[in-house]
C-alpha cells in the first residue's frame, strides 16, 4: 500500500497524545453510557465509538490537506489513534464483561453484608484485602451518592485494590501482546489469513481506497442517520410512526411451551448488523445462520420431549458446555497445524541460527515476545496465588485462558465473527464443571469470582484488537513496535481511568440507587451470590455437563476434518462455538438476507460486484455508529449532571 510520509510516521510523537489525551475521554463516555443508560458498544467485533472517532478525524483530515497539507495526518496516525482507542473501549465497554462491573464487584459483599446472609464469616475469608474496599463509612457514599468522591479517606481506601488491578490487567493484557506478536508472522504473512474486521478502519483513514468520496457509501450513511433522527423524533411526537429495527417476541413465545424455550427470542434489522455480516467470508455467514436455527431446534424439541426443564445454563442438550468442547477442538486444532511455527519460535529465541527469517519488522524478537509472556505469566501467578487462588490451579487457569485469547485472535483474524462473544466458555466455567466447587476450594471460588468481569462473554476483549493493530502496519502504516508498546501503556492508563469515573459516577448517584442503570449493580449481585452458593453448598463435578463438552469437542473436530478434507463443505467448524449467544440470535434475519445477497451477487456479478457493493455496507456501519454515539450516547449523557 505504499510507505508513509517520512514528515509525519505513523506511531508518531502527537498521534500518541491525541491517542492517550482521549483515553480518559473516552472511559468518561464509556462508563457514563455503562452507569447512566443502557450499553450500546462493546458486543459486537467493532466498537460504534472508535468508529466514529476515526470516521471524523478522516474528515477533518481530508480539509487540512487541502488547507493546511503540513498539518494533516498520515493513515499511520489515524490508525494509531484507532487503535489506542479501541484497546481502551474493550477494557471497559461492558458492565457484565472485561472489567465493567468491577468496582462494584470488590465492594457489593462488605456493603451488603448482614447477620442473615452471613457473608462476613461466609465471603470475606476468602477476598484478599488488598483486593477489595472494606470500610463501611467508605462505602456508604459509593452506593447511596450524594457525597464525594475527592476526599483522603475514600481516595485511600480505593488507590490500593486500585493499583493492583491495573498491575493485574496490564499483565494480562502483556502477556497478550505478546502471544499476538509472535503468531503474527505465521497467521498474517505466511497463511495469509483476511482480517476482516481491520477492513473498516484501514478504508476510512486511507483516501486511496476513495471510500469517502463513493457516492454508495454516502448514500448509506444519509440513510442511517435518517432512521436514527426519524425515530428519535417519535419521542417527542407521539403521532410519528416508529420505524421498528429491533424486535424481542418474548411476549409471544412465554408460558407457550416448548416455544418458550428458544434461548434467544429477540430479532433485528439494524443496518448495522447487515454492514457487519457482509465483512466476513460467506461460509461463515451461512454457517452462523445454520447452527443458530440448529440450536433452536434443539432447544424446543428437548422441551417437548420433556428433556430440559432447567433452561439454557444448565438443562439438556447442555449448549454452552457443548461450544466450550468446540472452543476447545478448535485451540487444539490451531496449535498442532502450527506446531513447527512454534517449535521455530522456539528455536529462534535460543539461537538466531533458526529456519525462520527475519524478525526486525516484528512488535517484538522471538526472543523478546517469549521471555516477556513468560515474565508476564509469572507475576500472574504470583498475583493469583496471593489472591487465594490453589497453587496447583494456577497453571491450568493460566493455560486455558491464554489459549482462548489466542482463539479469539485467531478466530476473528481468520473469519470476522460479528461477535466473539464466549458466555460459558472461559477457564472458571471449564474448571467448575470438571473438577467441581468441593476440590477448588473457598478461597479459589472467591478469586474467580473476583475475577469474573475478565472471565465474561468476551465480546469486547482487546487481545484480537491488537493482532489487527500488527496487521494494520503492512505497507508502512505502522511501527510494530512503537504501536505494540504504546498499546502496552494505554493499559494501565485505562483501566486507572476507570476506576476514577466509576467512584466519581457512584459518589454522585449511588451504586445502590436508582438514579443509575440497574445492570451496574446487577451484574455485582449476581457474581456475589453465585460465590455464596458456590461456597456454601460445594459440589463435585458434573458429569452430564463433562460429557456434552466432550461431544462438542468430538463434533467440532469432526467438521474441521469435513472443512479440511472437501472443499464442497459449507458448514464452517468457529460457527460451531460461536452462535449461542443473543448476539448470533438476533443476528439471525440479516445473517441469511446477507447470504442470500453475497450468493447471486458473487454469482451474476463476480468479485469485481463484490468489492463494488463494500463501500455500501461500510456506510451502514459508520451511518449507524454516528447515530448511536450522538443520540445514544452524547445527548443521553451530557444531557446528565457531570
Amino acid at each position: 500500500m505504499g510507505s508513509e510520509s517520512p514528515r509525519h510516521p505513523g506511531v508518531s510523537r502527537r498521534a500518541l497524545a491525541v491517542g492517550f489525551l482521549l483515553t480518559p475521554l473516552n472511559v468518561l463516555f464509556i462508563t457514563g453510557q455503562t452507569w447512566l443508560i443502557e450499553d450500546f458498544t462493546g458486543w459486537h467485533s467493532l466498537f460504534t465509538n472508535t468508529l466514529t472517532i476515526i470516521f471524523v478525524l478522516a474528515l477533518v483530515n481530508r480539509s487540512l490537506r487541502r488547507r493546511r497539507p503540513a498539518l494533516a495526518f498520515s493513515v499511520g496516525e489515524m490508525l494509531t489513534v484507532y487503535v489506542l482507542l479501541a484497546v481502551s473501549t474493550g477494557l471497559v465497554s461492558v458492565v457484565w464483561d472485561m472489567g465493567g462491573a468491577l468496582a462494584g464487584i470488590i465492594s457489593y459483599p462488605f456493603w451488603f453484608a448482614s447477620s442473615s446472609n452471613g457473608w462476613a464469616d461466609l465471603l470475606w475469608p476468602c477476598l484478599p484485602e488488598w483486593l477489595t474496599v472494606r470500610t463501611h463509612s467508605v462505602l456508604e457514599g459509593f452506593y447511596v451518592g450524594d457525597s464525594s468522591a475527592y476526599r483522603w479517606a475514600i481516595v485511600k481506601a480505593w488507590a490500593r485494590p486500585a493499583f493492583w488491578w491495573t498491575t493485574f490487567v496490564s499483565a494480562l493484557m502483556w502477556v497478550c501482546l505478546c502471544l499476538n506478536s509472535i503468531v503474527r508472522r505465521r497467521w498474517a504473512d505466511e497463511e495469509k489469513l483476511p482480517f476482516p474486521m481491520a477492513m473498516a478502519p484501514i478504508q476510512i483513514a486511507d483516501e486511496r481506497f476513495g471510500l469517502l468520496r463513493s457516492k454508495l457509501f454516502w448514500a448509506a450513511v444519509v440513510v442511517c442517520l435518517t432512521l436514527e433522527a426519524w425515530n428519535a423524533a417519535g419521542a417527542y411526537i407521539p403521532s410519528l410512526p416508529r420505524i421498528p429495527l429491533y424486535y424481542r417476541f418474548f411476549q409471544y413465545v412465554a408460558n407457550r411451551p416448548p416455544w418458550d424455550s428458544i434461548p434467544f427470542p429477540v430479532m433485528t434489522l439494524s443496518p448495522w448488523a447487515f454492514g457487519l455480516i457482509y465483512l466476513i467470508p460467506l461460509d461463515m455467514t451461512f454457517s452462523l445462520f445454520f447452527f443458530d436455527m440448529l440450536w433452536n431446534v434443539e432447544y424446543v424439541v428437548s422441551a417437548w420431549f420433556g428433556w430440559n426443564t432447567q433452561g439454557l445454563h444448565h438443562g439438556f442438550p447442555y449448549g454452552q458446555q457443548q461450544s466450550a468442547g468446540g472452543l476447545l477442538a478448535i485451540i487444539a486444532a490451531f496449535l498442532w497445524l502450527d506446531r513447527r511455527y512454534f517449535l521455530q519460535v522456539i528455536r529462534r529465541a535460543l539461537s538466531p541460527r533458526s529456519a525462520l527469517g527475519d524478525e526486525h519488522q516484528e512488535a517484538l524478537s522471538y526472543r523478546a515476545a517469549l521471555l516477556g509472556a513468560l515474565a508476564g505469566a509469572a507475576y500472574l501467578w504470583w498475583f493469583l496465588s496471593r489472591a487465594g487462588m490453589s497453587r496447583w490451579v494456577v497453571p491450568g487457569f493460566l493455560v486455558l485462558y491464554f489459549a482462548i485469547a489466542l482463539a479469539i485472535s485467531r478466530l476473528r483474524a481468520q473469519v470476522g465473527p460479528p461477535s466473539h462473544s464466549l458466555a460459558g466458555m472461559m477457564p472458571n466455567s471449564f474448571l467448575i464443571t470438571t473438577l467441581g466447587t468441593r476440590a477448588l476450594g473457598a478461597r479459589t471460588m472467591g478469586v474467580l469470582g473476583l475475577l469474573d468481569p475478565y472471565l465474561g462473554m468476551q465480546g469486547n476483549n482487546p487481545t484480537p484488537i491488537q493482532l489487527e493493530a500488527l496487521k494494520m502496519a503492512e505497507g508502512g502504516r505502522l511501527e510494530r513496535r512503537r504501536i505494540a508498546i504504546a498499546m502496552a501503556l494505554v493499559v494501565p492508563l485505562t483501566v486507572l481511568c476507570y476506576f476514577w469515573v466509576s467512584i466519581h459516577y457512584a459518589y454522585q448517584l449511588g451504586m445502590g440507587t436508582g438514579k443509575v442503570n440497574r445492570e451496574v449493580v446487577m451484574s455485582a449481585r449476581y457474581v456475589i451470590t453465585d460465590m455464596d452458593a458456590a461456597i456454601r453448598y460445594p459440589g463435585d463435578p458434573n458429569v452430564p455437563t463433562s460429557l456434552a463438552m466432550g461431544f462438542g469437542f468430538a463434533f467440532a473436530l469432526v467438521l474441521m476434518h469435513l472443512k479440511l478434507r472437501f472443499t464442497w463443505w459449507p458448514l464452517h467448524p468457529a460457527a460451531f462455538p460461536l452462535c449461542l449467544n443473543w448476539i448470533s440470535e438476533e443476528f439471525m434475519l440479516p445473517l441469511f438476507i446477507v447470504w442470500v445477497f453475497k450468493v447471486l451477487l458473487l454469482r451474476y456479478g463476480g468479485l469485481r460486484a463484490h468489492r463494488t457493493a463494500v463501500p455500501l455496507f461500510l456506510g451502514l456501519l459508520v451511518g449507524t455508529a454516528v447515530a448511536t454515539v450522538v443520540h445514544g450516547g452524547m445527548f443521553r449523557i451530557f444531557g446528565l449532571r457531570w
